[in-house]
């Protein structure tokens, strides 16, 4: 049998079985125990029982070997999958009728060795019946162990299947959600860029140094599910440059992350998603300065901003964060918090010990 563990299978060769020949040779011994006996055992002494035993390791190994050997056949022809009441029933007759063959060799042999041709019926019969009983018990088990192991298999190999296409949905739908970047961000980066070649050239290449930041950031993590806090903040810092050249410094950016958090991880671009969103939903000019504030807690990163929403929000996708939610559904058993009071708007992402 193809998918019978090698472990399983050298076990039973070199314990399972001699194990069970000492098991059948002390059950045999007081189930054939007779007073017909007593001068056989007189006349050859330790020898009568020592080979008594070899006889019922030999038996025992020889019957599991039987047992493989018609169970591997049958793999080729008869495959459990296929009808497993029929498979059970073939191989058990099969198994069954060899089994008492062997018994019957056994027997002869025994007879012939130690020259016992005077034994009657009744004698031979004390030793036949039992043992062929123990035998057919022994071919049930091996192959109920077959059996056991084929579908024990079988559930493993259906559950890593399983395990794989979820695995292979998560990575699809995690690509997905990561590719769900603002396209209007380009396009306003596109226009600030414009006016910055007219009006201060060297500007100009500081500003698109920082977009190239970001758009390489973008590029070499869209396959990836999470970064390091680090990292992100790196890409934050070029993103926040290209905001406050549209806004200027009615946009503030305070970052207050120790070290030691920094090491830990976070969807890709769920930071962006945040700062990206309180740009996008409140109002930002002379009368209202927008403020965002990052900072740790413990394990955790929060991310407020002044809440001073605006009445119309244009080209806005909203997959912000829905977005950032759904990825941590997918990553992680813990879920953001999102608050709303006291003219504060707080989102707290858990951070990841990836």
């Amino acid at each position: 049998m193809k998918d019978f563990p090698f472990s399983l299978r050298t076990w039973m060769r070199y314990f399972g079985s001699p194990l069970f020949g000492i098991v059948l040779y002390i059950v045999s011994f007081f189930l054939v125990s007779d007073e017909g006996f007593d001068e056989y055992y007189e006349k050859y002494g330790i020898w009568a029982y020592f080979y008594d035993l070899i006889i019922a390791i030999a038996w025992s190994a020889i019957n599991l070997e039987i047992s493989f050997i018609v169970s591997d056949a049958l793999d080729k022809v008869f495959a459990w999958a296929v009808k497993p009441f029929w498979r059970f029933l073939t191989q058990s007759t099969i198994q069954l009728c060899l089994t008492v063959i062997v018994v019957f060799c056994c027997l002869v042999s025994y007879v012939y060795v130690f020259q016992l041709e005077q034994w009657n019926d009744h004698e031979v019969s004390l030793i036949f019946i039992p043992t062929a009983i123990l035998a057919g018990l022994l071919s049930l088990l091996v192959m109920g162990l077959n059996v056991g192991v084929f579908f024990f298999q079988r559930w493993q190999a259906t559950q890593l299947e399983a395990e794989q296409l979820k695995q292979a949905n998560l990575e699809n739908q995690i690509q997905i959600l990561t590719q769900q970047l603002d396209p209007h961000f380009l396009f306003n980066n596109f226009n600030t860029l414009s006016s910055l070649i007219e009006e201060d050239p060297k500007s100009a290449n500081y500003f698109l140094s920082k977009m190239s930041d970001v758009y390489r950031y973008v590029l070499s993590n869209r396959d990836q599910k999470v970064v390091s806090l680090r990292e992100e903040l790196g890409m934050i810092e070029a993103y926040t440059h290209l905001l406050k050249e549209r806004f200027g410094e009615h946009l503030q950016v305070n970052v207050d992350i120790p070290p030691l958090q920094q090491k830990l991880s976070l969807p890709v671009l769920a930071l962006q998603n945040l700062v990206e969103n309180a740009v996008k939903h409140n109002t930002i000019n002379g009368q209202h300065s927008l403020v965002i504030t990052i900072r740790a807690i413990e394990d955790a990163l929060v991310v407020e901003n002044t809440f001073q929403p605006k009445l119309h929000v244009e080209n806005s996708t909203k997959v912000g964060l829905k977005n950032i939610q759904d990825r941590y559904k997918l990553l992680s058993k813990k879920s953001i918090k999102v608050e709303n009071k006291d003219q504060l708007f707080r989102v707290t992402l858990p951070l990841l010990d990836l």
